[in-house]
């Protein structure tokens, strides 16, 4: 039996049936699967969206492509006359955060990135009563344990799925793993970027070739820096650290080595990755983020690409290991729509009897 069915066994709540990705290919929308009458007799989630870049515009296809589960209350840009694409409403966008944040919304997904204004935004959605999904790991290392304060005095709720793993569900699983005994060890590939350069350059692309073709498709920032040094992966650990063992290992303080400099390594024709690993030992939790030559057999080895993959050990010896795509638009907005269907079974029958409208 393994980790998830233990967790049904014993009465805890899964992750949301409307947010089992079936498919995901980058040419058409995820399809999910969820029970009709769990969807069925309920008013749709009414989304405010914050940013519209590559992950944003993701959110936004799937929104509009399901209206019976999600309206589209506004879409926070910078540019309004940037060209978005055909098909898109253009009446939704706006660059009035305070104006967007004072409609009528159930929930708030933030997609700007960086600490601010993100971070204020958010603040602000929580303080409000607006329910808030993101993906900012960045912020989140730093301030998860105010921003989840205020949500619980508002009354609202904060998901935040998409900052680690993409569409694997690294949180989810910790969390599930923690509720049902005691975590000895966590450890994973948690930096999609950092897999699909090592793996480009085991293909024999240079250094820098890899990071453009990594770019190119999508799976890497125009400025790649906090990816290859091992920050982002650090902020990832941290943040899997506090549901792991409840402690706010500060990731900053994490010891790290990124994947720039490995050209010998890598030319040897081994598998490498960057792996992420926190323990409990005597002398409290030991963590790290460095690369790691590894069998090809390894579990983390087959994460290929821009995939991820997580490995935790309970202290009674039991494992569980999970794969999926970490990085790009469509796994992250999976991700992200995931915490969205979890919000619409918990919001929606509020809003239909007038419990979630909140005066701004």
């Amino acid at each position: 039996m393994d980790l998830l069915q233990r967790a049904e066994q014993l009465g805890l709540p899964p992750r949301s049936e409307a947010a089992d990705l079936v498919t995901l290919a980058p040419d058409r929308l995820p399809a999910f699967s969820a029970p009709a009458s769990s969807l069925t007799a309920r008013p749709p989630l009414r989304v405010a969206l914050l940013g519209c870049g590559t992950v944003g515009g993701g959110v936004l296809a799937h929104l509009l492509a399901r209206p019976h589960l999600f309206q589209v209350t506004g879409v926070l840009v910078r540019d309004l006359c940037r060209d978005r694409g055909p098909g898109l409403p253009h009446h939704l966008f706006t660059a009035d955060a305070r104006e967007l944040l004072g409609r009528g919304t159930d929930a708030v997904v933030e997609l700007l990135g960086g600490r601010e204004p993100a971070g204020r935004l958010i603040r602000e959605s929580l303080d409000l009563g607006r329910s808030v999904v993101t993906a900012n790991k960045a912020l989140l290392a730093e301030e998860i344990g105010p921003l989840a304060d205020l949500a619980a005095r508002r009354g609202a709720c904060l998901l935040y799925s998409a900052s680690v793993g993409g569409a694997l569900p690294a949180l989810e699983t910790v969390r599930r793993a923690a509720a049902l005994g005691r975590i000895r060890a966590l450890s994973g590939v948690l930096n999609g970027t950092c897999n699909f350069v090592l793996d480009r350059c085991l293909a024999g692309s240079s250094f820098p070739v890899a990071v453009a073709e990594a770019q190119a498709a999508g799976y890497a920032e125009a400025d790649p820096a906090l990816d290859l040094d091992g920050s982002d992966t650090a902020q990832k650990l941290a943040l899997l650290a506090r549901e792991a063992f409840g402690a706010g290992l500060r990731w900053n303080e994490i010891p790290r080595q990124g994947i720039e400099g490995l050209d010998g390594l890598l030319s040897s024709g081994k598998t490498v990755r960057l792996v992420a690993a926190c323990e409990r030992t005597a002398d409290g939790l030991v963590a790290s983020v460095c690369p790691r030559e590894l069998p090809d057999g390894h579990l983390f080895a087959r994460a290929a690409g821009a995939g991820n993959a997580l490995r935790i050990e309970m202290e009674d010896g039991s494992l569980t290991e999970l794969t999926a795509e970490g990085a790009g638009r469509w796994p992250t907005s999976a991700a992200v729509l995931a915490d969205l269907h979890d919000l619409h079974g918990l919001l929606a029958p509020r809003a239909a009897s007038g419990f979630a409208e909140v005066t701004a």
